[in-house]
């Protein structure tokens, strides 16, 4: 800050103190920039609150005169009809007193019906607002209230839950590490025998080893043998009628003839296949 900020704010700070004390000695104080500073700041607030001050001063003056001019008013008109405070009852006073209380808490400027009434209306119009809030805020409240009831049970409902889960876990624990490690060795036995399948499978197919002689080609040829025994047996028991036919009978020569090829051709087919399930 310039000399001349300094200079300028120590004479407003000056005549401030001068007109603070009325006259009265002022204390001492250094001449510098942080003191002008803090006096320069004291002096505008002292300003501000100052003029609040005089606002208030003066509106409680105003109201001062008004109550002053209704109280002669109201004192002419009392002495118009041949009363005055003195020539009140003692409950007149009492009733006087009341009113002015009321007028008082209504906040009224006069004392006429009208404003007591327009007062009280618009207090019974709070009244009721308040009490349709209070109702309304009463009716949350209930609500809350429910709410948090029933998460209060769901809460208890999940921490039993929770404590059976965690007494299950703790009895089943050591069961399911088991079949974790059975489960385990399973699928570790299961990949040795995938590789030992392979391993055979192309040991098999460098071979040369058929197809035919597979275990399931083997097991529909077992399955067609004891078809062709099934097919066999009734033959051979029709060939056996067939030989106690008498021997000078032409038809029952052919016959015989065709059933012992038919079997003749069976017979060899059996044979065959059973060549080939001894290779």
């Amino acid at each position: 800050m310039s000399e001349n900020g300094v200079s300028e704010k120590h004479r407003e700070v000056r005549a401030w103190l001068e007109r603070s004390f009325a006259g009265a000695a002022i204390a001492q104080y250094e001449i510098n920039e942080r003191t002008m500073e803090i006096l320069h700041g004291l002096m505008l607030k002292n300003q501000v609150r100052d003029k609040d001050a005089q606002i208030v001063t003066e509106d409680v003056r105003q109201k001062t005169e008004e109550y002053h001019t209704e109280a002669v008013r109201l004192a002419g008109i009392l002495q118009s009809v041949g009363l005055s405070a003195t020539t009140l009852s003692q409950s007149g006073n009492v009733s006087l007193r009341t009113l002015a209380s009321v007028a008082g808490t209504l906040g009224i400027r006069d004392a006429s019906t009208s404003s007591y009434l327009l007062a009280m209306m618009e207090m019974s119009k709070v009244a009721m607002e308040t009490e349709e809030a209070r109702q309304r805020e009463k009716r949350l409240s209930e609500q809350l209230f429910t709410k948090t009831k029933a998460a209060l049970i769901k809460c208890n409902t999940l921490k039993k839950a929770l404590q059976a889960l965690e007494e299950q876990a703790e009895y089943q624990g050591p069961e399911l590490e088991k079949k974790a490690q059975q489960a385990g060795v399973l699928n570790s036995k299961a990949k040795e025998y995938q590789a030992q399948l392979h391993q055979l499978q192309t040991q098999l197919e460098e071979n040369n080893v058929e197809p035919s002689l597979y275990h399931q080609s083997l097991v529909k040829l077992s399955e067609e043998l004891t078809a062709l025994n099934a097919e066999l047996t009734p033959l051979k028991s029709k060939l056996d009628s067939y030989h106690n036919l008498p021997p000078d009978i032409s038809l029952a020569k052919v016959r015989i003839e065709e059933a012992k090829r038919e079997l003749g051709r069976m017979e060899a087919e059996l044979s065959k296949n059973i060549d080939m399930m001894h290779m």
